[in-house]
């Protein structure tokens, strides 16, 4: 058998007093887990998540962080972005030559821009 990260007593009755006093302790535990779930559950039920945003630009890693790719809102491919509005996205790929449009969510399309 495996000895416990702390040393335990070898007389049966101090045993089993330890063993209560984690009983006891879990269940304190178990019951501050439900107040908590609870109280995340009510507050989900009160203010629903901010719908995402319509679009996103996907920045790059480093000093510069500029834009690399912009998508959907609904894309998830990364989450190195920030929520941007179609202005935005119009903009940075006007501005930035380097700036793609993600193959996956294709916001191209929904721009209403020619496929290349």
């Amino acid at each position: 058998m495996r000895e416990p990260l702390l040393p335990l007593p070898p007389a049966l009755d101090q045993l089993l007093v330890i063993r209560r006093w984690l009983e006891l302790t879990l269940a304190h535990i178990d019951e501050k887990i439900d107040v908590v779930r609870a109280a995340d559950e009510e507050r989900t039920r009160r203010w629903p998540p901010p719908e995402p945003p319509h679009w996103w630009i996907e920045y790059g890693i480093g000093a510069t962080r500029r834009p690399e790719r912009v998508h959907t809102g609904a894309c998830r491919v990364t989450s190195r972005g920030r929520a941007a509005t179609r202005e935005s996205i119009l903009e940075v790929l006007r501005t930035v030559p380097s700036v793609i449009t993600c193959p996956l969510c294709r916001p191209h399309s929904e721009l209403g821009l020619l496929d290349s």
